[in-house]
């Protein structure tokens, strides 16, 4: 921190806290006039080192939104009023307390469960609904890595240490346009003879300079890892140290990938044999190597095999916890078992109350007390919502989320918004499902209090202090939820408020501190904290399995119905499936997001807007011949689930039976629905409906059955 008359240069980061990026920022800030004067890429940042993407420069824009909620407003029959905090929290408290009484606690729902006030706001309730968005995301990673390995190392959570590797291995993921610090790892590492290798239908930025690039058929991937595993068990490229000392099942697996030939794959995926044998001996061969997988593997209905069929890849060659491979968790000294996130364990509610959880008895690796990720199935909660089947949901409290934009089925999602008895939203600025609120609770930006990011994978620390006072009616959410949750004690609604922290300043402090001598104002100076990593720490404290070794057989799933070793089938809504209805639907629908966006966060910015006026459809220039469709036409996309319209981007680098589109866009300057994101929303495409992922019942979100025609 160094001053300047009245203007303060702070360090801090990127306020987007579950963006892979984690950039480090810093900002200018007029001190007399309470105001944020502009944002830079911090040079010293471990994980940035000097890159910000545009929201980490811009996002601070936000706090002056001219929309930006200031106030508590309550609906009413001709529109929003502006209530008092007190009034708010009184409706609050009994308009859940209502449901309580009338349905049950678990007719309760809430987002987003990642964060540490809300998820124990549920516990305080007793409902076991707290809504991770996993499912849109990496939620199939972030279950088969816990499966094999005991924790998730291979997507967004920087455990891979890609300036050390030898090899480095992306999957459906365009780091340079994503997580530009990593980008310049990967940089320096090929500048040191490191080969790269690259898979995803679109020829992305990262493609450009791989080594070598497999421009595969979207919701293939699993096939693609499977055949690269049989390749080197046949060509003995495995680590026979690691397999014979820290795996389970590898002779199993040997057996079973037998099937699995890159003759095989080929005809899966659309590659070559030679390709698939290359990437198969430059990963083996290049050691130690590193993967990342990211929304391009984990988002079809077969992806939890998939990223099962990956953990094993990694694993026979022993690339686990290595110098230059996926790292496991590492906290600060002292706390080396911590991983920013645990607490969320002392979240989880009574068995007799989890067992109740929605969609565990058909998903119990995903809901339920058995299950890796511990949250409800969220189209089985949104079908609860307007069927009341198997029990009502009729509350949803929904933080710092969008769920009209980012789920599919977006019209099931509005028609349920509409029909519970309760929605409250904690929020910045007004969206489309704000729109749709009972209450609306306005909150302090991430720059308007002290924060601090921590990661275990990354091995560093970065505190956030505050910037700026944040606008009178404005509060933390911490304070919210504990504010409403005495409420609901003190009239008898529930038993007990189980947050600890009344606002976000004592969770910060308690997060810091943890019973030791440091706080917040001494974390400060140091910040960034960094500390050395260790490796290999499984040689004394085994992995986080049942076992305490790398699990290529699973028991777990095994126990439930499942193959317990990695295996490929096809998309259940794929053209491969359902071939009476891929000469209506030709092509593969896959998206990507702008860079100024995340998730569906921005729309409403000046800063994205003056960038991006438009959602485009990247197409191959022969696709687009065929339909008569030139650069900047605006066209219809068409799935089994309705129509949208994106505006043409001819691009040689897709296939040309993909296009590839961007989700969660939407248009606040337009006044109606249709216009304002009915009409460009991508998610309108997808459904939440089955076909799901076997394992843990996500629907297909990439590689849709669509068409595309000029409008």
């Amino acid at each position: 921190m160094s001053n300047n008359n009245n203007f303060k240069k702070i360090r801090t980061i990127c306020p987007w806290w579950s963006c892979p990026s984690y950039d480090g920022i810093v900002a200018t800030v007029d001190v007399k006039n309470n105001k944020i004067i502009k944002m830079e890429g911090d040079k010293n940042h471990p994980q940035s080192k000097g890159y910000a993407c545009p929201k980490g420069l811009n996002d601070w824009q936000v706090i002056y939104h001219s929309d930006r909620f200031t106030k508590p407003l309550l609906r009413t029959t001709s529109g929003f009023k502006e209530i008092s905090w007190e009034e708010a929290y009184e409706i609050a408290a009994d308009r859940l307390g209502e449901v309580i009484e009338k349905f049950n606690p678990k007719s309760i729902c809430a987002t987003m469960a990642e964060w540490p006030g809300v998820a124990l706001f549920m516990k305080s309730i007793n409902s076991p609904n707290t809504i991770t968005n996993r499912d849109l995301c990496q939620g199939t990673a972030e279950t088969a890595d816990p499966l094999t390995y005991g924790e998730c190392i291979t997507i967004y959570r920087s455990s891979q240490d890609f300036k050390n590797s030898k090899c480095i291995l992306l999957v459906g993921t365009n780091l340079p346009h994503s997580c530009g610090g990593q980008w310049q790892d990967i940089k320096t590492a090929m500048s040191n003879g490191a080969k790269l290798i690259v898979v995803d239908p679109r020829r992305c930025e990262a493609a450009e300079v791989a080594d070598l690039y497999l421009q595969i058929r979207p919701g293939s991937d699993g096939a693609l890892a499977l055949a690269m595993v049989n390749v080197i068990i046949e060509e003995k490229l495995h680590d026979d140290e690691f397999v014979n000392n820290y795996c389970l099942g590898f002779d199993k697996l040997k057996s079973h990938v037998q099937q699995y030939t890159p003759e095989w794959a080929a005809e899966v995926t659309s590659l070559s044999v030679d390709e698939i044998v290359k990437a198969a001996r430059m990963y083996a061969t290049n050691g130690p190597a590193s993967y990342r997988g990211n929304n391009g593997v984990c988002q079809h209905a077969n992806s939890t095999q998939a990223c099962r069929s990956f953990a094993a890849l990694i694993s026979i060659c022993g690339n686990i916890d290595v110098k230059g491979g996926n790292r496991l968790a590492q906290g600060p000294p002292g706390r080396e078992d911590f991983i920013f996130g645990d607490f969320l364990k002392s979240a989880i509610v009574d068995k007799e109350v989890e067992d109740q959880t929605m969609g565990a008895d058909r998903f119990p690796l995903w809901a339920g007390p058995n299950a890796v990720m511990r949250r409800p199935h969220n189209p089985s909660l949104i079908n609860a919502m307007i069927h009341n089947e198997p029990y009502p949901v009729k509350a949803w409290i929904v933080f710092w989320n969008n769920p009209v934009m980012a789920y599919a089925s977006a019209q099931k999602v509005i028609e349920a918004m509409k029909k519970i008895d309760f929605l409250m939203v904690l929020a910045y600025t007004p969206s489309p499902s704000s729109d749709l609120a009972d209450l609306i609770l306005p909150i302090k930006h991430l720059y308007e209090y002290d924060f601090i990011m921590i990661s275990s994978y990354g091995s560093w620390i970065s505190t956030m202090p505050k910037l700026v006072d944040a606008p009178e009616g404005c509060r933390d959410s911490f304070q919210i939820l504990y504010d409403i949750a005495e409420k609901m004690v003190k009239k008898g609604y529930i038993k007990k408020n189980y947050l600890p922290w009344k606002n976000a300043k004592s969770f910060v402090e308690q997060t810091v501190s943890n019973g030791g001598p440091i706080n917040f104002e001494t974390l400060c100076k140091m910040s960034p904290m960094t500390w050395r990593p260790k490796y290999k720490k499984y040689k004394k404290k085994g992995f986080k399995t049942p076992s305490g070794k790398v699990e290529l057989y699973s028991e777990c799933m095994e126990r439930f119905g499942y193959d317990p070793l990695p295996t490929y089938h096809e998309c259940g809504d794929s053209a491969v499936s359902l071939p009476h209805l891929s000469e209506r639907y030709p092509l593969y629908l896959t998206t990507r997001r702008v860079q100024n966006y995340y998730l569906t966060r921005g729309a409403g910015y000046a800063w994205v807007k003056k960038e991006n006026q438009y959602p485009e459809l990247l197409i191959n220039p022969n696709t687009a011949n065929e339909r008569g469709i030139k650069d900047g036409d605006m066209v219809i996309i068409e799935t089994p689930k309705g129509s949208i319209q994106h505006k043409a981007k001819i691009f040689e680098g897709i296939r040309p039976d993909t296009v590839n589109g961007i989700y969660g866009w939407w248009m606040p300057e337009k006044k109606t629905e249709e216009n304002g994101y009915l009409n460009t929303n991508i998610n309108f495409l997808c459904s939440f409906y089955p076909p799901y992922d076997p394992e843990i019942g996500i629907n297909c979100i990439q590689g849709v059955m669509c068409q595309v025609r000029k409008k």
